[in-house]
């Protein structure tokens, strides 16, 4: 479909220095979205809790946990015929059956697969997937 984003991203290898500089970058990015948040006169910080070093500070960063989304198709509708839905309606959308699925974080695709089964749940096998720092960027603001 046209006006779909697509993944354009060359499989690479990341150095431990690229790895570096993204956590550097992600702490800092941390630190600037507190100023953005923080309240003109901040309630002194708690005498028996120790300030977080910035290895906390991160760790609390990379457990933060955000949306992953599957995406089978996706199609613009009127509301009228979303409105005469019914059980049992069938939506066509013109994306082929054998063409593998999208992998959504924060709204950005950053990936594809194919669906695979796990035991009685669903999966997915991912077969194509944009570079650390294309991925840790697509967590950032727009």
């Amino acid at each position: 479909m046209t006006g779909e984003p697509r993944l354009s991203c060359a499989m690479s290898s990341v150095s431990q220095a690229e790895i570096d500089a993204l956590l550097v970058d992600a702490t800092s990015f941390a630190a600037e979205a507190a100023e953005e948040l923080a309240q003109p006169e901040p309630p002194p910080p708690a005498p028996d809790l120790p300030p977080l070093s910035a290895g906390q500070q991160l760790a609390r960063i990379l457990s933060v946990r955000v949306p992953v989304i599957v995406q089978l198709a996706r199609r613009a509708m009127p509301v009228g015929a979303i409105r005469d839905f019914s059980v049992g309606a069938i939506i066509e959308f013109e994306k082929p059956v054998e063409e593998q699925l999208d992998l959504v974080i924060s709204n950005r695709l950053i990936g594809h697969g194919i669906c695979v089964k796990v035991g009685e749940n669903f999966g997915l096998r991912v077969t194509q997937i944009c570079d650390r720092v294309q991925r840790v960027r697509s967590l950032g603001p727009g």
